[in-house]
């Protein structure tokens, strides 16, 4: 196994770690617990994201461009996105609202699904999907997306341990934060979708062609 593939497997053995330090949140509300718990998520998370980006270095600099990879790179990459939004929907602000609504990762979800469906599809008929420009926007606001929301929840442990009188004003910053973080991610999440779904539309129509003809 080449290093390449070794940085791909890393991400995905990161993956269970990740979700399993933000669970800690389940068992303890102390600030301290809390703020390793999260700093150490974000950790976690910048380290994955960042053999993301070795990876297709490596891959394309000595040519180590392999099935394994092509296969197991951006299931990587989703495992690692989709594990964060799913367990947002778990956490919960001080208002009891979750950092990202169980609606909002469906639709992220969704066009995960319809996406790698449509590579499949493509892959039929000897054709390759390439990632667009923004398609590849979408996956690094995400990945900006998650850190910024780790980070802030790590603030907020922070001033909850040492200056608590200045919680309110923090929450409130946060549900701004986290709403904005909502919106851009959302946004490019469905507007790549619907590019990956108009430019391969020639794919939909024939399939719906060899459906009809059964």
């Amino acid at each position: 196994m080449n290093i390449a593939n070794k940085l791909t497997l890393l991400r995905i053995i990161l993956i269970p770690c990740f979700v399993a330090v933000l669970q800690i949140q389940n068992i303890t509300a102390e600030p301290s617990k809390l703020l390793l718990a999260h700093l150490s998520a974000l950790i976690i998370f910048v380290i994955a994201a960042l053999t993301d980006l070795l990876d297709g270095y490596y891959a394309r600099r000595y040519s180590l461009v392999t099935n394994f990879g092509k296969l197991m790179d951006p299931l990587a990459d989703k495992l690692l996105t989709m594990s964060a939004f799913v367990s947002f929907v778990e956490m919960r602000l001080d208002n009891g609202q979750p950092i990202f609504p169980a609606w909002a990762t469906i639709v992220i979800l969704g066009r995960e699904f319809l996406v790698t469906g449509l590579r499949a599809l493509a892959l039929e008929r000897a054709r390759v999907i390439q990632a667009d420009s923004l398609g590849k926007h979408k996956t690094i606001w995400q990945l900006i997306g998650i850190s910024t929301i780790l980070a802030c929840l790590g603030i907020r442990d922070a001033i909850a341990l040492y200056i608590p009188p200045s919680l309110p004003t923090c929450d409130t910053v946060l549900r701004v934060v986290f709403a904005v973080v909502l919106v851009v991610v959302l946004a490019l999440t469905l507007a790549s979708g619907v590019q990956y779904m108009w430019k391969n539309r020639d794919l939909l129509a024939e399939s719906h062609g060899h459906g009809s003809s059964r």
